[in-house]
């Protein structure tokens, strides 16, 4: 949700000083605008931790690493700074500023969808990940019903896949693993009703 901040531009080196290494809140820069990353439900909360404990596991020893919520990311056009849910980067690569670690290579980034922020993730923010080179792979997890939108980069264009069955396994080719829909809905309460 945006912050009081958002009405006014921010220039860069003032938000460098609000999102600092040991400030109490994380905050989002989009070309100026200001955005402080408040709590979510307890559903979003779950899909996040099902999502990046099963991505962790299933890429143990393969030199890819997932981040949650808290790992910023820079975003190469017009220079946002990000904070996805869920981030993998294959040999990470970061950018030290004001004792933060950037991460500048993510192969997938998840967001999980939620009333408030969809819009969002699904227009502007999924056009601004898009200028990540390094980007291969994009889920939209929605938090109030069993649905993944998985986009993989094929060439230059971005394919949607669908996924909708809880006993589906999403396939992400950008990592050589596959995510069972059922892990990642898990004691959510989605997959009953």
């Amino acid at each position: 949700m945006p912050s009081a901040l958002q009405s006014r531009f921010v220039p860069l080196q003032d938000y460098f000083s609000l999102d600092s290494d040991g400030a109490a809140e994380r905050w989002e820069w989009r070309n100026g605008d200001v955005y402080c990353m408040t709590g979510a439900q307890p559903e979003h909360n779950l899909i996040c931790v099902n999502i990046g404990a099963e991505l962790r596991a299933r890429l143990r020893g393969s030199g890819c690493l997932t981040f949650p919520s808290d790992q910023r990311v820079k975003v190469r056009a017009g220079s946002p700074y990000l904070y996805p849910d869920v981030s993998v980067a294959c040999r990470p690569g970061f950018a030290t500023i004001n004792g933060l670690r950037t991460l500048l290579n993510p192969v997938l980034i998840v967001e999980v969808l939620s009333p408030s922020t969809a819009q969002d993730d699904i227009g502007c923010k999924f056009m601004q990940y898009q200028t990540i080179e390094s980007l291969a792979g994009y889920l939209l997890v929605d938090s109030t019903a069993v649905a993944v939108k998985h986009y993989r980069k094929d060439g230059e264009v971005w394919v949607p896949r669908l996924f909708e069955r809880p006993q589906e396994t999403i396939d992400l080719p950008e990592l050589g693993i596959a995510l069972p829909l059922a892990e990642v809905y898990l004691d959510t309460g989605l997959l009953t009703g």
